[in-house]
């Protein structure tokens, strides 16, 4: 009896151990480091050269820190699978990417205590949902939650939609779906990782551009790297044609540049558009852009300005027909008539700065703008006291209290305009003049 309830306590322990192991792992893994295996003596040699390089360091020095993942950049994407009763599941997965070109393949790589690792193996088959940075919270989260704690696309108001081609969903709400039939499994130490063949590419039509090509600025696809997400969408060099730096003879189509940060490079790409394709503006991208020009400095934080956004043609073409220098309304679908508010200025001697403020907030939409995709252009109506009647007749505007400094119109660029390179170093002086 006394060795039988030995047994048992035996059994016991052991069930509770498997039981507390399969709880820590049943979550979907976040796009975060995994833990590191056991190290090789390799492994550990390397991990000690790192320890003395970091006290021997000198500048121009690589820098040795051993096992860690720095390939750069790693996406975020989301991946679709049905479970066996038919329920719809997404996971969140950074160790994801092209593998092969004919047939064009994607390689996932899942823990086996994933529900989506036993979905996959079940149906052969997923789709990956490409996020945009106004997504992320939601593909943080199905990162974080199992799909066997819940229905994700429920709590997150998300839309499974039933592949076209393979038994897996896809998410209506995310920009790029792609649907994938698996062709291989291999086991890769902690992860298992799926060839999937691409069988079909979908996308919103608002994100392709007149050549059918995808509008990354607008787009803003996410990157993952050590905890953190970051967006992109400054072009900087050319495929198959930043290489021709280093033949002689040959001269790049598109000249290789170099941002400090993603928020520099839009400003100095920012260009007066003029030219403009007939793909209309949304109301929440001008929407956007407005909240961008609210968020400029302003004078004891007075804020004394007013913003009136117009798509409608009619309205466009008026003012195209009175204004001498903003004839490119006839092709843009919108525009932005920043103007200021004087019941809202300063009064006396600094009623003036409200043309300072005015002017902070149509910069901010010209860069907020550049960064979406979007083209535009600074057409000036005040001080011109015939354009400021003009503009305010036409768009009923308070005489004398609402004044309007300018005109932005809006809209896709074609591509023909180019920023200019305005870098004067005579232009700067260090100290004083002199």
């Amino acid at each position: 009896m006394k060795n039988t309830s030995k047994l048992l306590n035996v059994l016991l322990l052991a069930v509770v151990g498997v039981l507390a192991y399969l709880l820590i792992n049943r979550s979907e893994p976040t796009v975060t480091e995994p833990t590191e295996p056991t190290k090789t003596e390799a492994e550990n040699k390397a991990s000690e050269q790192a320890k003395q390089d970091a006290m021997d360091y000198k500048a121009g020095d690589k820098k040795s820190l051993g096992v860690k993942n720095l390939i750069m950049p790693k996406p975020a994407l989301v991946i679709g699978s049905y479970a066996e009763d038919g329920m719809p599941n997404i996971m969140t997965a950074a160790w994801i990417g092209v593998c092969n070109s004919k047939p064009l393949s994607i390689a996932v790589s899942l823990r086996p205590a994933t529900m989506s690792h036993g979905n996959i193996l079940k149906t052969g088959a997923f789709t990956v949902n490409v996020p945009s940075v106004k997504l992320a919270p939601q593909m943080d989260y199905v990162g974080v939650i199992s799909g066997r704690d819940e229905n994700k696309f429920e709590k997150l108001g998300l839309t499974p939609v039933k592949g076209e081609f393979v038994n897996a969903p896809y998410i209506r709400e995310f920009p790029i779906s792609i649907e994938c039939e698996v062709t291989d499994t291999i086991t890769i130490g902690s992860h298992t990782q799926f060839i999937g063949k691409v069988i079909d590419t979908k996308i919103d039509p608002e994100y392709l551009n007149s050549d059918g090509k995808v509008e990354i600025e607008a787009l803003q696809p996410l990157l993952y790297q050590e905890g953190m997400y970051y967006s992109y969408g400054v072009p900087v060099a050319k495929s198959r044609d930043a290489y021709k730096l280093f033949v002689d003879g040959a001269e790049p189509e598109f000249t290789p540049k170099s941002y400090e940060t993603a928020t520099i490079g839009i400003i100095h790409e920012r260009k007066s558009v003029r030219n403009f394709t007939d793909k209309q503006v949304t109301k929440e991208q001008l929407e956007t852009l407005v909240r961008a020009g609210m968020a400029a400095p302003t004078a004891v934080n007075k804020q004394p300005w007013a913003f009136v956004a117009i798509d409608d043609r009619e309205m466009l073409t008026k003012l195209e027909e009175t204004l001498p220098y903003a004839k490119m309304l006839g092709t843009a679908t919108s525009a932005i008539v920043v103007c200021g508010d004087m019941n809202k200025a300063l009064e006396g001697d600094g009623r003036e700065f409200w043309v300072q403020d005015a002017s902070a907030a149509t910069e901010n939409i010209l860069l907020a703008a550049e960064s979406m995709g979007l083209g535009a252009v600074w057409t000036g109506v005040y001080p011109n006291q015939e354009r400021v009647n003009e503009v305010t007749e036409i768009l009923g505007l308070p005489t004398g209290e609402i004044i309007p400094l300018c005109v932005i119109p809006i809209g896709y660029p074609t591509g023909v305009d180019k920023p200019k390179d305005k870098w004067k170093p005579e232009n700067l002086k260090w100290q004083k003049w002199d």
